[in-house]
């Protein structure tokens, strides 16, 4: 459940999370969800039970779906495409939250196109906000040694920007009590909240 906040008034969605797929290769040394693809628990889920896991989230009451998944390497960059279609097919009033700053930058590698142009054709495939995740502590230093591997600050903040330039808003996160201190917490949030004043674009 995601609740969003504007001055006094708070509301909530009813909301199912798809995870598509385990399978990862990216090596957070938090993460306890990847997998391999040889390993017991690995799964990918197809475009079927993608759909027909939104279907039993309207049926349940749900009106919106956050879809995120692993970094597969076998995972091609228009899959996502084709996920955010499916259910926006299986079920159009259905609000698509889904795919992290760290998918849309794999998706948009994988096919070969600009970030803006990557995140305008899923908005278009059904779209609408993105998950503010990937972030962890938005500091390199502290990055370096959590996700060696994963989204710079500087590309974590230009997709999320992006995003919010084309009208497709999005959550912010933040992982601490790790490796960091308060100093991090506060810089992250500095840079959060100079992003909201320039786009306006966080839920």
């Amino acid at each position: 459940m995601r609740r969003d906040t504007v001055g006094d008034d708070v509301t909530f969605v009813v909301n199912r999370n798809i995870n598509f797929t385990n399978v990862c290769y990216v090596g957070c040394r938090f993460c306890a969800f990847a997998q391999r693809e040889t390993d017991a628990d690995a799964y990918t889920l197809s475009l079927t039970e993608v759909g027909v896991r939104a279907e039993e989230a309207r049926q349940a009451g749900a009106t919106e779906v956050c879809m995120q998944g692993g970094i597969d390497p076998k995972l091609p960059g228009t899959a996502y495409f084709e996920i955010a279609a499916e259910v926006r097919r299986r079920v159009p009033e259905m609000h698509v939250h889904a795919f992290s700053p760290m998918e849309i930058v794999n998706g948009a590698s994988r096919t070969g196109m600009p970030i803006r142009e990557w995140l305008q054709a899923a908005k278009d495939a059904g779209l609408d906000t993105i998950p503010g995740t990937a972030a962890e502590i938005l500091d390199d230093e502290i990055r370096w040694i959590l996700t060696k591997g994963k989204l710079p600050t500087d590309v974590w903040v230009q997709v999320v920007r992006t995003a919010h330039e084309l009208g497709i808003r999005s959550s912010s996160t933040m992982m601490y009590g790790h490796v960091d201190a308060p100093h991090h917490w506060v810089a992250h949030l500095r840079l959060l909240a100079r992003l909201q004043g320039e786009t306006g674009g966080f839920t």
